[in-house]
């Protein structure tokens, strides 16, 4: 999905290919604001650091998960069947961010 480095620099792939997340991202911006989207994506599929970011839409996925209950709610949606699901950092949780 990310043959050209694209995904690195931009989430325009993304709607396409995952409409629920890019959905659910829309109403992340809105409600904690387009910087901290940003920094999680950055940090957690730029730079593959746990906890960060992490989506999932039917048998794609994107980012990193943190912990174990994140991959038990993977499992979860996977059982629902092409559910979308976005999990970001919570903000100013001791997060390091700039």
């Amino acid at each position: 999905m990310d043959r050209d480095g694209k995904g690195k620099r931009d989430w325009s792939w993304l709607p396409a290919q995952m409409p629920g997340v890019a959905r659910q991202l829309a109403d992340k911006r809105a409600e904690l604001g387009e910087a901290w989207v940003n920094e999680c994506w950055k940090r957690g599929v730029v730079k593959g650091e746990p906890g960060w970011f992490f989506a999932a839409e039917g048998p794609l996925m994107v980012g990193t998960l943190g912990d174990e209950p994140q991959m038990l709610d993977v499992v979860r949606l996977g059982q629902q069947g092409g559910r979308s699901m976005v999990m970001l950092r919570n903000k100013g949780a001791g997060d390091g961010a700039a």
